[in-house]
């Protein structure tokens, strides 16, 4: 999988003069990143870094396949929605729905492209900022990312949430294959490694993962303050 990311492609500064003379700016950041899907309904498992006007899955996947599948997982729950004639359509419906489905900064999702070959899928928008940015971490498995367009390592240095035997998976370009690591220590492992193994567990911009917390009924949710200076 390949990821191009641009920030900063345009800086937005608007000025408001209020009743008292004082100037109040409000600075923007908008930007794009590609990233690359695999062919012929492999699954690859992507991720909206940006904000936009709405985030509805027509908003920030205007164009696919004919055909495309998009999976969310939420609350325990797997939707599925099909990009048919120009539209995103709820295809777990009885009847033909439009979908209401909405790809939040903070997670992630499984995109199966139509096409038969590689598809390059263009996200654009606001880089998220402020604080308490939180990409929720559920009692067993969440389909997550990392909340803005950074390959951030998971480690404490990051405030990725440090817990002993937490798993984190991530689907190779194959769509079929998971890397797996488990977090010991705050450090993670190689969980398929005959020996312990360190690994680093640093997703890509736009990739999505999967992490699970062993039924850790205690909230621990991955929790950041992030400002482009």
């Amino acid at each position: 999988m390949r990821t191009k990311l641009v920030l900063g492609a345009a800086i937005l500064a608007a000025g408001l003069a209020t009743s008292m003379a004082q100037n109040v700016y409000s600075l923007n950041v908008v930007g794009y990143y590609n990233v690359t899907a695999a062919g012929n309904m492999a699954y690859t498992i992507l991720a909206n870094q940006f904000t936009n006007s709405d985030n509805a899955i027509k908003t920030v996947l205007p164009s696919a396949a004919e055909g495309t599948l998009v999976w969310t997982y939420v609350n325990n729950t797997w939707n599925q929605d099909i990009f048919v004639a120009g539209d995103w359509y709820d295809n777990l419906a009885a009847e033909p729905t439009l979908s209401t489905t909405k790809l939040l900064p903070g997670a992630g999702f499984m995109y199966q492209n139509a096409d038969a070959s590689t598809a390059t899928v263009t996200f654009v928008g606001e880089v998220p900022q402020g604080n308490g940015l939180t990409v929720p971490l559920g009692q067993y498995q969440t389909l997550a990312a990392t909340f803005t367009p950074q390959a951030l390592e998971l480690k404490a240095a990051n405030n990725f949430p440090q817990e002993d035997g937490m798993l984190h998976y991530t689907l190779l370009p194959d769509g079929i294959t998971y890397q797996e690591a488990i977090q010991i220590g705050g450090d993670w492992y190689d969980n398929k490694a005959a020996e312990p193994t360190l690994v680093t567990v640093q997703p890509a911009v736009g990739t999505g993962w999967i992490v699970d917390r062993a039924g850790n009924p205690a909230p621990n949710d991955w929790v950041r303050n992030f400002t482009v200076n």
